[in-house]
């Protein structure tokens, strides 16, 4: 069956965008066929930086650039493309919605625009706008545009247009530079990958205007998702017709002599024969009326028959006369109910719900911990069924007038009452040490007990001293380092962490393996860069998912390397050499025992068994085989968040194997939830305070301590920031504390490299 491809839009509705925003999405996808296959589809974002008052002036240029583009068919696409934004640039020129901008001021409007056509794509920016490609998981950035050339400009010379192709599964990027400076490419990223663009597009939305970043301006966002559907057009069959001759327009005739004389003799006896049937069939049929006529006949019944048709008419005239006089009443009763002022809502029975209920809770509360009560210590299942009650008593009270501040004093207490009942720790983020805007990308546990942190802005690993806050690059792009063979390899751009060892191992954006081994007893960050033999690497393709070790020999340092790899559809193992000198091709395996989409595979954790964290599930591995009946078990606290897990990241608080508790992050929930690694029974739950930013857009985790620690500490990398917290339960750290115990007292919240 053919197939086409079919454009998914995420896009923001109107009554969403913040208040202060100017920006302006248009989106033109033809019906007419004429048009499709000349002009393609067009997708424009129109920014402005300078508030609402320039809403009108982006209104403005996206107008006038689609109508121009339209029914420009002079040239090609780029070609009109350039032109609509010539004569948009020209109309707001003189419009009175023009900005006015200072001669050291860059021009406030700018745009991103793209045409998909068939498979072909065309994409240009101007100002102030930016536009991505997501390919294969990979972020690449479309024509720059300086920021300083947007419009209104004296001498704008009209964008360049990039042209390429566009395939199924690939995502277009159009957005506000505004929003990629707050949120990060990094999250934005991950939540193109992992839900569809509309979904994305609420999701990035959602964080950008969080009270917590405090953002404003221009939020326009425009991701266009490319995906194959069943061809539905079918051709008409094409008919045979007369060719044509010399003789065109002449009446057609025999060549055999006489022919045409007979055929038309033929056809004048035929309609004479016809016409000789319909007057003899006509003589019969009235002769035998007239036999009838003359046959003797009964005389006619004296007695009245009413028509149908006059039965029909006295039943309808009833019909009407009922439905009228129903109407009358209906009009009747209605104007007695609005004018007896029945119809108004009853305020007062609302009010009497909501204080009914309000009291309600406030005496279940009262149950679990009045008079000086803990009813949760002495009676853990009779102290639930009161919160649970009491919690749904209050959802009443506030759909029935009952504000936030009014529910705040007893939904506090119990909040914290179920937290109890369902293990669940509120935990205190610190920021360790902040990289200003940086993505971050990943960070890792190292063999020194230092935390390295992958930072794709600046394309490093950093070591980050946990005591200290200190930080040391330990390998960037471009920096050379010793190859196996004796020869001198240059690292390119860092894409993956993942120790082993006593080693940190970092994979780059050419498949390329280094080694970072710390010096033994050294504290100072000194270490040795070298890159690993491995020379399968250029069999892997694009996309690589995940990287992960498994120690085999403790004594000399050896481990095995697994990698994910979604062009192949398999989880790759790679064991060591015996003499320690890299990982050769022949002893490379498929650890899955059948292929498998592996495309959106987010995490990996090796400790003897696998297990692989896939579309928000975990799921265990043993001799690449699933094993059926382990899972994690499902949070129990539904009644307070509803919402199922969606995890992206796992770790472990030891690699032995079956041993310890696992910590996995709970996208949707913003939670760490905590798991036996035997069984997948939960051992706890950790979140943050309501009104605390953070674990909303986490890229990377790691806990200390290691198995059964009094005071184990999880770090994790979001929003720039290195992050820490203690796990500790609240009971057992001191109420009036403001920092997390277990974490260094420097450089503190709000420390900056920058």
């Amino acid at each position: 069956m053919a197939v086409r491809l079919h454009m998914n839009l995420g896009f923001l509705a109107e009554p969403q965008r913040l208040s202060d925003s100017a920006d302006t999405v248009i989106v033109v996808e033809p019906v007419i066929g004429s048009t499709s296959r000349t002009k393609g589809s067009l997708f424009l974002l129109v920014t402005g930086a300078g508030g609402r008052k320039l809403r009108e002036a982006t209104k403005l240029v996206g107008e006038k650039i689609r109508d121009d583009y339209y029914y420009d068919l002079s040239a090609g696409i780029s070609v009109c493309l350039r032109k609509s934004v010539l004569a948009a640039n020209r109309v707001l020129l003189h419009s009175p919605d023009r900005p006015v901008v200072g001669p050291d001021t860059p021009a406030p409007i700018g745009l991103a625009l793209a045409v998909v056509r068939g498979n072909e794509l065309y994409v240009a920016t101007v100002g102030p706008a930016e536009a991505y490609l997501v390919r294969q998981a990979r972020l690449l950035t479309l024509p720059d545009a300086s920021p300083n050339s947007g419009l209104p400009s004296e001498n704008v010379d009209g964008p360049e247009v990039w042209h390429g192709e566009i395939a199924a599964g690939d995502c277009l990027m159009l957005m506000s530079p505004n929003v990629t400076r707050r949120v990060g490419l990094g999250p934005i990223q991950d939540a193109v990958l992992q839900l569809h663009p509309q979904a994305a597009v609420d999701q990035i939305h959602r964080q950008f205007a969080s009270g917590s970043l405090g953002s404003t301006g221009g939020d326009g966002l425009l991701f266009v998702e490319a995906s194959e559907v069943a061809a539905t057009h079918t051709f008409t069959p094409l008919k045979p017709v007369w060719p044509g001759d010399s003789m065109s327009g002449a009446p057609e005739r025999s060549p055999i002599p006489l022919a045409d004389t007979v055929a038309g003799g033929v056809a004048v006896v035929a309609t004479s024969a016809r016409q000789a049937q319909v007057v003899a069939d006509g003589w019969l049929r009235r002769g035998v009326s007239g036999l009838f006529d003359h046959m003797p006949q009964r005389p006619m019944s004296r007695g009245r028959v009413t028509p149908m048709v006059v039965r029909r008419e006295r039943q309808q005239r009833a019909a009407f006369a009922i439905m009228g006089i129903l109407a009358v009443v209906a009009i009747v009763g209605s104007a007695v109910f609005f004018a007896s002022g029945a119809s108004k809502p009853d305020n007062v029975d609302k009010q009497q719900q909501g204080q009914i209920a309000f009291a309600a809770a406030e005496k279940d509360v009262d149950t679990v911990f009045g008079n000086g009560r803990d009813l949760l210590s002495s009676d853990r299942e009779t102290a639930a069924k009161y919160l649970k009650d009491a919690y749904k008593q209050l959802q009443v009270a506030a759909t029935n007038g009952y504000t936030t501040a009014m529910l705040s004093g007893p939904m506090t207490q119990v909040m914290a009452g179920l937290n109890r009942y369902y293990n669940v720790t509120v935990i205190q983020p610190q920021v360790v040490l902040s990289f200003g805007t940086d993505n971050l990308a990943s960070a890792v546990l190292g063999p020194d007990g230092a935390a390295y942190i992958l930072d794709t802005t600046v394309n490093k690993v950093y070591r980050v001293d946990l005591a200290t806050g200190a930080k040391l690059a330990v390998a960037a792009a471009g920096q050379q380092a010793p190859a196996p063979g004796g020869i001198t390899g240059t690292v390119a751009n860092p894409r993956l962490l993942t120790t082993g060892g006593g080693d940190v191992l970092i994979l780059d954006s050419s498949n390329s393996l280094w080694l970072w081994h710390p010096a033994t007893g050294n504290t100072s960050g000194r270490g040795i860069l070298k890159k690993v033999f491995m020379p399968d690497n250029e069999t892997w393709g694009l996309g690589a998912r995940v990287i992960g070790t498994f120690v085999t020999n403790a004594v000399l340092g050896q481990y095995n390397f697994y990698i994910v790899l979604p062009s192949q559809q398999q989880v790759l193992k790679y064991p060591p050499a015996p003499d320690g000198s890299g990982y050769p091709a022949a002893g490379r395996a498929n650890y899955l025992s059948v292929a498998q989409d592996v495309s959106n595979l987010s995490d990996m954790y090796v400790d003897g068994k696998v297990y692989l964290v896939d579309q928000g599930k975990i799921t265990q591995y043993q001799l690449g085989q699933a094993v059926k009946g382990w899972t994690v078990d499902p949070p129990p606290d539904t009644l307070i968040r509803p919402k199922a897990p969606y995890y992206t990241r796992l770790v472990a608080d030891t690699t032995a194997q079956d041993q310890g508790t696992f910590y996995a992050y709970d996208n949707t929930n913003r939670r760490v939830m905590a798991f036996k690694k035997i069984d997948g029974t939960i051992v706890g739950e950790y979140i943050v305070p309501n009104d605390s930013p953070y674990l909303s857009a986490l890229t990377g985790m790691f806990v200390t301590g290691g198995a059964g620690a009094t005071n184990p500490v999880v770090y994790w990398v979001e929003s720039g920031n290195l992050m820490g917290a203690s796990l500790v339960p609240a009971t057992n750290a001191s109420p009036s504390a403001s920092g997390s115990p277990g974490l260094p007292s420097s450089p503190g919240p709000g420390a900056s490299t920058k």
